[in-house]
């Protein structure tokens, strides 16, 4: 079974780094659709006050811009601003859930996500073998994105742009434009040097000989790599213009992990209450956890850090007092916001009790001294729920049962005539070893999707 399993994903092109395999979806306690559903809604909820804040901020929130204009170019920045893209949002919300003993936390929202190929994939796998109940349907990401496109524009030529940067994740999206044009509307994968153009705008030549004049383009490239993007002026110009239709928008503020910290700064508490439905307020504060920006700058003795900054039992009244925690008392985890190489893929997470004190303070002091281009997160580790969850190990070739740390990753897109419909259409799961500190895809995790928990007097073989 494993094996067909794997057969069929490379010939899709989406094992060339193997994983275990799960004999089944799994599910998880609460993980349900109407939790599902009330996320979705509070993270697009939130999306748009957040751009809101940065594009009209009121007397005493300047300060938001000072912090996420730091690293970026003004000509990119001044693009996001203008009026034809002001309400644009991206298409595509995923976050980061990792599930601790106390419920699930939010750790990160990406809106530039890899994954849906996969999903899809693995998802119409498992059905094929008579195993349904997935979260969002087999065809929940096809589905999902499909309507999220034609939200944009009903007759689409849709364009998938798959830069240098993100080549690992060229096949699956390549198998989600081919099942695109399959069964919705035209859609190419491409590279940015395979855009052609004239003065009307970008066109593709497909296989057949038939030019298409491409109306939308989904950038699958984070923001940072612009300058390396072939054709990344033309791009801007033609979205300018008119003449393409750019999702996710250009507007490398929403690309900040420092929004996490902002939402629990106390001079925005009446921003998010006055700009968002008290229920989804009420979700994320429950979800995200403490959050704060590393600014070096020195705290007056008179103020304090909120939410308040605790190692063990005591509280720091200033980020650089982190530089000296024992091993035991540095269980936070430093990241980089945004617009780098390094704030994807878990690249350049640094562990604080997983390393030596001179470490620990080498990466806080790269930390503070990068904060004026790329300013990091603080946040605490939050320590994951063990499940036991049994995964085909192909260095093995053995079925291992072992205890699984797991994060989870629901895929919403954002569809309708005034795009405020928000669909689940699938939810990844990645589950790690247990003695693994970071959760993400290698060679010991299983993926797999996650399915609905059964109703109840329904026998239940999940978790």
């Amino acid at each position: 079974m494993y094996k067909n399993i794997a057969s069929t994903l490379k010939v899709q092109g989406l094992f060339d780094r193997p994983f275990r395999i799960s004999p089944r979806p799994v599910s998880f306690p609460g993980i349900d659709d109407a939790f599902l559903s009330s996320l979705g809604l509070a993270l697009l909820s939130f999306y748009r006050a957040f751009d809101r804040l940065y594009r009209e901020p009121s007397a005493g929130q300047e300060f938001v811009r000072g912090y996420l204009d730091r690293g970026k170019p003004p000509e990119l920045l001044g693009y996001g601003l203008s009026r034809r893209f002001k309400s644009d949002l991206p298409g595509v919300l995923r976050p980061d859930l990792l599930l601790t003993s106390d419920g699930p936390v939010l750790t990160e929202m990406d809106a530039v996500p890899g994954g849906p190929g996969l999903l899809l994939a693995l998802s119409r796998i498992y059905r094929d073998r008579g195993q349904g109940g997935m979260i969002g349907g087999p065809d929940g990401i096809l589905q999902g994105f499909a309507a999220m496109i034609r939200s944009l524009d009903p007759d689409p030529v849709l364009a998938i742009v798959v830069s240098d940067e993100s080549h690992d994740y060229k096949n699956e999206m390549s198998l989600l434009a081919a099942e695109l044009s399959r069964g919705f509307f035209p859609a190419f994968c491409l590279h940015p040097r395979e855009l052609r153009f004239d003065e009307n705008g970008f066109f593709v030549s497909a296989p057949d000989g038939k030019n298409y004049r491409i109306t939308t383009l989904y950038r699958f490239f984070e923001l940072f790599d612009l300058p390396n993007i072939p054709k990344s002026d033309l791009i801007l110009y033609f979205a300018k213009g008119g003449k393409v239709r750019i999702t996710p928008p250009l507007k490398p503020w929403l690309e900040e992990k420092m929004g996490m910290a902002l939402w629990h700064h106390p001079r925005l508490r009446t921003h998010w209450k006055k700009e968002m439905p008290s229920e989804s307020v009420a979700l994320l504060d429950r979800l995200i956890p403490s959050t704060w920006i590393l600014d070096p700058s020195p705290v007056p003795p008179q103020a304090s850090l909120t939410p308040p900054l605790m190692a063990g039992d005591r509280e720091l009244h200033d980020f650089r007092d982190i530089v000296g925690l024992t091993q035991r008392e540095r269980r936070f985890i430093i990241k980089p916001s945004g617009f780098s190489p390094l704030s994807w893929g878990s690249r350049g997470v640094v562990v604080g009790h997983d390393l030596p004190e001179d470490s620990w303070k080498d990466a806080v002091a790269h930390a503070m001294e990068s904060f004026s281009q790329s300013p990091n997160v603080l946040q605490p580790f939050r320590q994951t729920h063990v499940y036991p969850l049994s995964g085909f190990d192909f260095s093995s070739e053995e079925e291992r049962e072992e205890g699984y740390r797991v994060r989870l990753c629901p895929y919403y897109f954002v569809t309708g005539p005034t795009r405020e419909t928000v669909r689940t259409g699938g939810v990844l799961v990645t589950a790690c070893p247990k003695d693994k500190k970071l959760i993400h895809g290698m060679v010991d995790a299983i993926l797999s999707p996650a399915w609905s928990p059964p109703q109840e007097g329904m026998e239940k073989t999940g978790f």
